[in-house]
């Protein structure tokens, strides 16, 4: 049957328009446009579904259909897809009439039994970004009757755009505000728990401003060539030892990192690639950190639900993962160039320098809660030997042998110097003279056996100050030095301690 709508129906007061735009709730408005053209229309359902920059789908507003429909319909959207007449609606952007849905073929029934639909799309910077449908179950839509709706459509179009360009303000201001609160807490990064503290704070950002509850952030370990994790939000972590070779060929992180572009997965189902880490995850995201062409970590997104990340999520992440890998490539040049001012760049222990500023400081804590401290000066023995007649690439690797001897022998509170050429000094805190001299029998007996080069096993030699044996000598440093040319005088291998 024909649609015949009525003279007083086929005009729309203007005071129907004004009360409509006078609303003072962007709800209640739109609830008022969709009752207006249910008046308008015998015997027909209206309903309006706002579509965000993801894809998902939300009944905003309707008439006449009962809450169980609408969110019965709503959730068979958003799992499925949009059936065949949105999908076109949202492709040609321009409204559609099925005047007789019995020929439709395709048509997908969320409410009962229906005769006629019309689409109207509302489009905001060329995307549809809601749509209104009118549905009888009695009289047949026209498109005589798409002129007489259109005016309530184009005043909810109206109230949409100016509620959607609103919302879109308000998102780029919080989004700014991100980025500004990233830049801050960058200033304020200056050591490793600075930058702990740093990963914890955007991804809580993120979560919180932009709305991504499970979110890691691993970081490229060069010298293993590993992604480790760092950071996470959305989940105690059960391993937070989490690494990744970047070699092993799997995981979407790791395709991520070495391609140093965006990897989308709608349904890691039928992904060969996925991993599954901290969550069980039905779809992914990984966003690269690259500053400065170098890929220095990755940002990865998880969800329970398939589909849940879309292109729309890579454009609006981009600016935060790009801020994000500033910051982690300029505290590791920071930690860089501190470790450069500060370590012997052989061996990667403290060097000389720190020797004059860590020491005083281990002296005054010595004193103040009286507990003793020694002092060890140790070097190669024939060290110039190895180097004329081995060459100086072989001595070298002897250095680096004996640093790595050092660091297995000592306590976590120890620090240890290369003085300079074949010397290295030991700080042993809360450690006596004859503590000192037993360390040093340890060290030589159980942790330099590798020392050993074509011209025979190499020995150490070594001199030892303590603060309370040695109490009124006034530079500690100076006389295990001069102990230590005390053992070299004595032969290989000596320990002198007093």
């Amino acid at each position: 049957m024909n649609m015949n709508l009525t003279r007083n129906k086929s005009v729309i007061e203007l005071h129907e328009l004004q009360g409509i735009l006078q609303e003072r709730s962007h709800r209640k408005a739109v609830q008022r446009a969709v009752e207006v053209i249910a008046h308008l229309v015998p015997s027909c359902s209206v309903t309006l579904m706002t579509i965000n920059s993801r894809g998902r789908l939300r009944i905003m507003a309707w008439v006449n259909i009962t809450d169980s429909i609408i969110r019965s319909a709503e959730r068979s959207f958003n799992r499925e897809g949009l059936p065949k007449n949105l999908a076109d609606l949202v492709h040609t952007k321009k409204p559609v009439v099925i005047e007789e849905l019995s020929s439709y073929a395709d048509w997908r029934e969320p409410v009962p039994p229906t005769a006629s639909w019309a689409g109207f799309p509302i489009l905001l910077h060329g995307r549809v970004i809601a749509i209104v449908n009118v549905q009888t179950t009695e009289m047949r839509l026209t498109p005589e009757a798409v002129t007489v709706i259109e005016p309530v459509v184009n005043t909810i179009a109206l109230l949409i755009m100016r509620y959607e360009e609103g919302h879109e303000l308000a998102v780029r201001n919080q989004q700014m505000n991100v980025l500004y609160q990233m830049a801050a807490a960058g200033t304020k990064t200056t050591d490793g728990q600075g930058l702990q503290d740093l990963l914890d704070h955007v991804l809580e950002l993120i979560g919180r401003v932009l709305g991504y509850g499970q979110a890691i952030v691993l970081l490229y370990d060069s010298h293993r060539e590993m992604l480790v994790l760092r950071a996470s939000r959305g989940r105690e972590i059960g391993h937070a030892d989490l690494e990744m070779d970047v070699h092993g060929g799997k995981g979407v992180t790791v395709r991520a990192f070495l391609s140093s572009k965006p990897v989308l997965v709608r349904d890691t189902r039928h992904c060969a690639e996925f991993v599954e880490g901290l969550w069980a995850a039905l779809s992914e995201l990984a966003m690269p950190l690259v500053s400065g062409g170098r890929c220095v970590g990755v940002l990865d997104l998880e969800a329970s639900r398939e589909g849940a990340f879309t292109r729309s999520d890579i454009r609006l992440l981009t600016p935060f993962a790009s801020r994000l890998a500033l910051l982690v490539d300029n505290q590791q040049k920071t930690k860089q160039l501190h470790e450069q001012a500060t370590h012997d760049g052989l061996t990667g222990l403290l060097n000389r320098r720190m020797i004059d500023e860590m020491v005083p400081v281990e002296l005054q804590r010595t004193y103040r809660y009286h507990r003793d401290m020694s002092l060890a000066m140790l070097d190669l023995d024939s060290f110039k030997a190895v180097n004329d007649n081995l060459g100086h690439e072989e001595g070298d690797r002897l250095l680096r042998v004996f640093s790595g001897c050092i660091r297995k022998a000592v306590r976590a509170s120890d620090l240890v110097f290369r003085y300079g050429g074949d010397e290295f000094l030991i700080l042993l805190p809360e450690t006596t003279r004859e503590q000192a001299e037993r360390f040093l029998e340890r060290l030589s007996d159980i942790a330099c056996p590798e020392l050993i080069t074509t011209l025979g096993r190499v020995s150490f030699s070594a001199g030892v100050a303590s603060c309370f044996s040695d109490a009124a000598a006034e530079d500690l440093v100076k006389l295990a030095d001069d102990r230590l040319y005390q053992s070299k005088r004595l032969g290989k291998g000596h320990i002198t301690s007093r």
